[in-house]
């Protein structure tokens, strides 16, 4: 096995700053590690992107362990490391599949807040979505793009009170495409707001925290769980892993994240899907114990 990470775009021979400590602990685990130059990936030049990577003598199968990349850009990855016998976890329909929400709503749908979607052709109208949204009634919801939220926005760009008001929707969604930019992700998600568990509020942002989980999963077993939230006191809670049970084999990934919580009600739900190359884990997380259950 082998882990790409991304160079620190200064240089081809230092690992990005970001991903030091789990470039560190692969390494303490014996895992081969090549770099990449995320910034020749991001501009298609997949030849130089790769230029410190050796082919394998015989085939490999890797982890990019690394920033988000676009179903396109992850492609290109994909097909440029099979000319170097190198062969990523996730295929690139595999790794859309977590990485783009609707992609997977159906499959944890029963698990999941109510949401609805629908991709940005051009500008946003909200005349597009006024019959999904009255699905919601005047229940609080929350915007995101088919990636991200701008949660630490909190008041500004993601949380609408009421689903019905119209006019707040098309203001608070107006703003959290302005603060998306470039980066915003083919088109919009609406969710269901639901009660979960307190935990404390963002020391900088203010948005309330709730006592949510990343889990990892290899091969469809669960390797590791982390507290999501670096602040607040999770109270030695443990996160209840048994209803995941009947959802992971029907999630078509060989590696990724799902981000659990508990509502207020006692049930768990899923929060969403994450491709596990993509997935950050949390400053809390034993990145050495990580990189060890990569191996089995």
């Amino acid at each position: 096995m082998r882990i790409l990470f991304c160079d620190s775009g200064f240089s081809s021979k230092e690992v990005d700053y970001m991903y030091q400590e789990e470039y560190d602990a692969a390494k303490a685990a014996s895992i081969s590690c090549s770099l990449i130059s995320f910034e020749a990936l991001k501009k298609g030049q997949s030849n130089l992107a790769l230029k410190s990577v050796r082919p394998a003598p015989e085939k490999e199968q890797a982890i990019y362990r690394g920033w988000m990349l676009s179903k396109a850009q992850y492609e290109l990855l994909y097909e440029a490391l099979l000319t170097k016998n190198i062969q990523l976890i996730n295929t690139p329909t595999e790794y859309a599949f977590c990485h783009y929400f609707p992609n997977s709503y159906e499959t944890i749908q029963e698990f999941t807040p109510k949401s609805i979607f629908k991709p940005l052709e051009e500008n946003f109208d909200i005349e597009d979505f006024r019959e999904g949204l009255k699905s919601f009634g005047n229940q609080a919801i929350i915007v995101k793009d088919y990636v991200k939220s701008q949660k630490h926005y909190w008041k500004e760009a993601c949380f609408i009170p009421d689903a019905s008001d119209l006019e707040n929707v098309e203001k608070i969604t107006r703003r959290f495409i302005e603060l998306q930019d470039v980066d915003f992700n083919i088109g919009l998600v609406y969710r269901a707001f639901v009660a979960l568990e307190h935990l404390a509020e963002h020391s900088v942002s203010g948005m309330p925290l709730t006592k949510e989980f990343r889990i990892l999963v290899k091969e469809g077993k669960v390797i590791q769980a982390f507290n999501y939230w670096d602040e607040g006191d999770y109270e030695a809670i443990s996160p209840n892993l048994k209803f995941l049970d009947s959802v992971i084999p029907s999630i078509k990934s060989n590696f990724f994240s799902v981000d659990i919580a508990q509502q207020k009600n006692g049930q768990w739900i899923i929060v969403e899907l994450g491709d596990g190359q993509v997935s950050g884990l949390p400053d809390n997380a034993d990145k050495a114990a990580f990189y060890e259950r990569l191996l089995v």
